[in-house]
């Protein structure tokens, strides 16, 4: 595990740090919801490039499995694009109802849910190629305009390759989600 720093933490879980706290924190690759305390938050490597932390330890013995089903909030940016935030599934309070293990998730989310707990808020740094690869892998942004801006971005060919031939990689479609897990029920 590496410790990257956390700009602040929220007792509640998922409050959006300003873009400022978000620029700040995104050149060590961390994410933080705004709060009361700082603190490291210590990042688990997934392989492949995706990195996971907890930010709220969840509850029960109820744990999310490769094939579960679950309900969460959450909050998705764009790392390369200074902390865009292209959802925030509290603003119209209808959390996401995920079906995993079926290949209707974007992967890097997907296998950084394993494992959580009812309550628990993970971050997660999902590289490029675990993240949006199409447009039809949950979550889709609600909003047409943050859809067509996520998409725009992370499908661009011209721009990974120009981005890969000048930085060496993908970073523009480097996606990081905060994620409350809120229900987990067992595969259909």
């Amino acid at each position: 595990m590496r410790t990257l720093p956390l700009l602040c933490v929220a007792v509640s879980g998922l409050q959006q740090p300003s873009r400022r706290q978000f620029v700040a924190g995104a050149t060590s690759t961390a994410l933080a919801p705004a709060a009361a305390a700082a603190r490291d938050l210590q990042f688990k490597d997934l392989g492949d490039g995706l990195t996971v932390a907890q930010i709220t330890e969840g509850r029960g013995d109820a744990v999310v499995r490769r094939d579960s089903v679950v309900l969460v909030e959450l909050v998705g940016r764009l790392v390369g694009k200074q902390g865009w935030t292209f959802e925030d599934s509290r603003e119209d309070g209808d959390p996401y109802r995920l079906q995993l293990g079926k290949g209707e998730v974007v992967e890097g989310l997907e296998r950084a849910l394993v494992g959580a707990r009812v309550g628990e808020v993970r971050r997660a740094i999902v590289p490029s190629r675990l993240a949006y690869v199409d447009r039809v892998k949950e979550p889709i942004p609600r909003q047409t305009a943050f859809q067509n801006r996520l998409y725009g971005t992370v499908l661009n060919d011209n721009r990974k390759t120009q981005e890969t031939a000048g930085l060496g990689a993908d970073v523009a479609g480097v996606v990081a989600f905060d994620v409350k897990v809120l229900n987990i029920r067992p595969p259909r």
